[in-house]
Parts: structure tokens; C-alpha cells; sequence
């Protein structure tokens, strides 16, 4: 994996001077190359720089070229002249002892500086120029071993003669790891997960791990992992657990922290926290355990909460029951009285219904009773005519008619006037309309019609019936109207029975005088 690191450098012409390195390979870099199977031939030159190239500019002259551009902007006056790239390679991505390696090395610089300070036009696809000076020098030397590139860009814009700037140079440096891991992909190197600060190693920790040897701080950063892990598992602290794998471990001050054990080799090794790393720290270590610490807390209050949510929603449920079965008892209690009155009125209306069964049959019977007493009556009246007949013997015809039309004269002015007066006395008497339609009261003024008729003798033996409104409306009527119709009809009977006993009396006395007349008649033929 190509890894990058990135500087601002005051002097330009430094900078190019220790990448170019014009004469100062050094001799036991050559002896180490060709030990590990570097061809001899490749090393005949003298300089650092094996390969380099350019974009906008000779490698071999850079530092006039950068400068005369520099002089032509802005005089040469510039604080920080020039920015410095140094981009490194890992043995496995490329073998420091193959020439041909050192060619695809510097390709890769170039093309990561071009693509950093130019790009690639989104619309064609098509790379193009930054408006940059940049010189790229691959080195083969260094403690390492490494394949690297010197990259140092004019920071004078070839166009506007503006420098180049950034506000956050880290920001930018973010930018061009991802620049350069994108190039390092086309190329077949592969892309590992970054190595950051989290893990610190030095160079000659790196160089025993590249020869397989024992390096304690690896051990010691080991047994802190495997610390760290068993208390996020189990409740313990980490001075317990970094106890039990034989480190013992020291917090000193507010930020310091470090770690003591015996390692492989015997002997006792002491590290500070920075010393390995980030992740080894006290902040880091003292926030992991605080952060398993709150994790615990949460799950505990988690289960808490779980537990109460648990019983509320069981009382909840309860009291959800308990309400609905006192809901049903009270719904089955309401249906329970509205049975009740229910029952209750139905019974009213059969003793209703009975009791105007009752009225009517006694209006019946009553009216049995009337007609009962018109044949009566009637036959008092046949009576009447039967002794009026059986009177002296008339002598002449002439007397006969005479007789006969004065009868008739009396019927007829008792059916005229006596008749009507009752019929009005009646209804006049108890406050009803004649002709009204109220069938009750239509009831009673019919009921009235036949008493009259049956007290004149003119009722012709038909059967009496009410009309079926009439009758619908004695069925419906109420037991306190039954009573007042009986009494209206008792009241009716009564004044006609003295109306026709008048006719009767007023009768004999038309008789009498009848009688007187003849008698003086016969006094007279004497």
C-alpha cells in the first residue's frame, strides 16, 4: 500500500536539492541492494533520484525553472515557496531490488500529481494539466528500504500567477490519500485499511517484523487488546485484567498512563501509553472503559424499563378487564330493566286492552238494556192505541177521520219539535258539536238518534250497529271516556223517557178533550 505524507517547505530550492540528491547515493545502499539481488548495472549513476520526471517543467533544472516563474509573478517573495509530497511504498506492493519497479513507482507519482493539482474533465473524460510546476524523484535509498517519491510543486499558478492555498491543509491531505489510492488501484497495488496514529511503530519495530523477530511493544499491545476485550465481556476492571496477563499498569498525572510487564525474553519492559498508540492512551483507555461502564448502565436500565413496561402493560390488561366486565355487568343490568318495563307495559296493555273489551261489552249490554226498554216502551205505545181504540164507539165516519187527524197532528208536531229539542238539549247539555267528527262524539249523537226514534215509536225493528270508525274509536277509547259516553247515553235515556212520557200524557189529554167533545155532541143531539 502507497502511503502519503504532505508538507509545506519555505525554500523550493532545498527541497528539489535533497530530492534530486545529485551525487549523494550513498555507497552501502548500492552494497545493500546488489547483497538482496539488485542488478549492479542499474546503480551506475551516483544520485538519489534513480527515475524522475515533470509536468510543466525539466526535473534536472527545476529549481531555475520554479524560480524564474516565481520572480515573473510576484517577485519571488513568497513566505512558503512550494508544497512536499513524500509517497511511500511497502516491499510487498513493490520490490525496492527491481528496476523495473522503480519506473512504475515514479508513473505512479506522476499520475497521483496530476490528478491531485489538474484532473479529469467530468463531461469527455479526458485527463488534463494542472496549471503547476511539479517534479516527481524516486528514491531507492533511505533506513527502510523503501521505493518512495519526492513530489515538490511550484505553488505559483502558471496561469494567474495566484499561489496555491488551502484552509485546512489536513482536509486536503484526506483529498489526495483518496487521489492516490485510486491511482494505486489502477496500477494493481492493493489498498489496505489505513495505518493511522491508533498503532505507533518505529522503523526498527518494523524491521524485526519484516525478519519474523520478537518485538515486546507487539506482545504488550497483545495483552492490552486482549485485556480490553475481556471487560467488555465480564464485569471486571482493566488493572484486574491487564493483572491476570502480567502487565501492571500505572496512571499517572491527569493524562499519563503506562504499562509494565516481563516479557518473552525476561526482561522488564516499561511503555508509555503514546508510545504504542492512540488506541493505548489514557483518554482512550479510560473512555473505552467508561463507555463499556454506560453501555452496562444502559442494559441494566434497559431491563428495568423492560420489566416495568412489562407490569404496566399486565395491570394495564387487568384493569382493561376488570372495566370491561363491570361495562357488561352494567349493560346486562340495563337490558335486565328494560325487560322489566318492558313487561311492565306490555302488561299495561293487555289490562288496557281488556279493560276496553270491558267498556265495550258494557256499552253493549247497555244497549241491549235500551233496546230492551223501547220494546217496552213500544209495546205500552201499542198498548196506548189498543185502549184508545177500545173508547166509546164512534158514530160516524166523520168523527173517525176527525180522531185520526188530530192523532197524526200530535204525532207528527212530537216527532217534529220534541225529538230535535232532545237531540240539541243533549249535546248542547255536555259541550259537544253537532255533526262532529270526533268518532266518539259521533258515537254518542247516533246513540242519541236511536233513543229518540225507539221513545217515538218509529224505530222499524232493524238491527242498530255503529260504523267501523266508530267502532275503532269505542276500542281505542279510554275507560274514563267509556264512562262518560255511558253517562252521556244514561242522561239521553232518562230526558227521552220524560219526553215521551209527555207525548204519552199530552196524548190522553188530546183523548179526553176528544172524548168531552163527542160527549157534548151527543148532549146536543139529545
Amino acid at each position: 500500500m502507497a502511503t502519503i505524507k504532505m508538507n509545506r517547505a519555505k525554500s523550493a530550492a532545498a527541497a528539489i536539492s535533497y530530492a534530486l540528491g545529485a551525487n549523494r547515493m550513498k555507497q552501502e545502499t548500492k552494497d545493500w541492494l546488489i547483497e538482496h539481488g539488485c542488478p549492479p548495472d542499474a546503480l551506475k549513476g551516483n544520485d538519489r533520484a534513480v527515475v524522475r520526471s515533470g509536468i510543466n517543467i525539466s526535473p534536472t533544472y527545476a529549481n531555475a525553472e520554479m524560480k524564474a516563474v516565481r520572480q515573473h509573478a510576484n517577485g519571488d517573495t513568497v513566505k512558503n515557496q512550494a508544497v512536499r509530497i513524500i509517497q511511500s511504498f511497502s516491499a510487498d506492493d513493490l520490490d525496492i531490488t527491481t528496476p523495473e519497479n522503480w519506473q512504475k513507482c515514479n508513473d505512479i507519482g506522476y499520475e497521483f500529481a496530476r490528478r491531485s493539482f489538474g484532473g479529469v474533465d467530468d463531461e469527455s473524460k479526458e485527463s488534463y494539466y494542472p496549471p503547476y510546476q511539479i517534479a516527481v524523484y524516486t528514491h531507492v535509498d533511505g533506513k527502510g528500504h523503501k521505493l518512495h517519491n519526492h513530489i515538490i510543486v511550484n505553488k505559483t499558478n502558471l496561469n494567474d500567477g495566484k499561489q496555491w492555498t488551502v484552509d485546512n491543509l489536513d482536509q486536503e491531505w484526506r483529498s489526495f490519500r483518496e487521489i492516490n489510492d485510486a491511482v494505486c488501484r489502477e496500477y494493481g497495488l492493493k489498498i489496505t485499511q489505513e495505518r493511522s496514529k491508533k498503532v505507533k511503530k518505529t522503523i526498527s519495530e518494523r524491521e524485526l517484523e519484516l525478519k519474523g523477530q520478537y518485538v515486546w511493544k507487539n506482545d504488550l499491545r497483545t495483552r492490552i487488546d486482549e485485556a480490553l476485550a475481556e471487560i467488555k465481556k465480564k464485569n471486571i476492571n482493566l488493572e484486574d485484567a491487564l493483572k491476570a496477563r502480567g502487565v501492571d499498569v500505572r496512571r499517572r498525572g491527569q493524562n499519563g498512563i503506562s504499562y509494565a510487564f516481563i516479557d518473552e525474553e525476561g526482561k522488564k519492559r516499561i511503555s508509555r501509553g503514546k508510545r504504542l498508540g492512540t488506541n493505548y492512551e489514557r483518554e482512550s483507555v479510560d473512555g473505552y472503559e467508561q463507555e463499556i461502564k454506560q453501555q452496562r448502565e444502559q442494559q441494566e436500565r434497559a431491563r428495568e424499563a423492560t420489566r416495568s413496561v412489562r407490569l404496566d402493560a399486565r395491570r394495564q390488561a387487568i384493569d382493561a378487564v376488570q372495566k370491561h366486565q363491570r361495562h357488561v355487568e352494567r349493560c346486562i343490568g340495563t337490558s335486565r330493566g328494560r325487560i322489566e318495563r318492558f313487561g311492565a307495559r306490555k302488561q299495561a296493555i293487555i289490562a288496557l286492552v281488556r279493560s276496553l273489551q270491558q267498556a265495550v261489552d258494557r256499552s253493549i249490554a247497555l244497549m241491549k238494556r235500551l233496546r230492551a226498554d223501547f220494546e217496552r216502551r213500544k209495546a205500552e205505545m201499542k198498548r196506548f192505541q189498543d185502549k184508545i181504540k177500545k173508547l166509546d164507539s164512534i158514530k160516524s165516519y166523520q168523527d173517525l177521520e176527525r180522531q185520526m187527524r188530530l192523532v197524526a197532528k200530535v204525532a207528527e208536531q212530537s216527532k217534529k219539535t220534541a225529538a230535535p229539542k232532545a237531540i240539541v238539549a243533549v249535546t248542547l247539555r255536555d259541550e259537544l258539536p253537532e255533526n262532529s267528527s270526533n268518532p266518539l262524539i259521533a258515537a254518542t249523537a247516533d246513540m242519541t238518534q236511536y233513543l229518540v226514534m225507539i221513545d217515538q215509536g218509529v224505530w222499524s225493528g232493524r238491527q242498530f250497529e255503529f260504523s267501523g270508525r266508530e267502532k275503532e274509536a269505542l276500542e281505542k277509547a279510554t275507560p274514563e271516556q267509556l264512562k262518560k259516553i255511558n253517562g252521556i247515553a244514561k242522561r239521553q235515556a232518562k230526558r227521552l223517557s220524560g219526553i215521551v212520557d209527555e207525548a204519552v200524557e199530552r196524548q190522553k189529554k188530546n183523548a179526553e178533550r176528544l172524548r168531552a167533545v163527542r160527549n157534548r155532541g151527543k148532549r146536543y143531539r139529545r
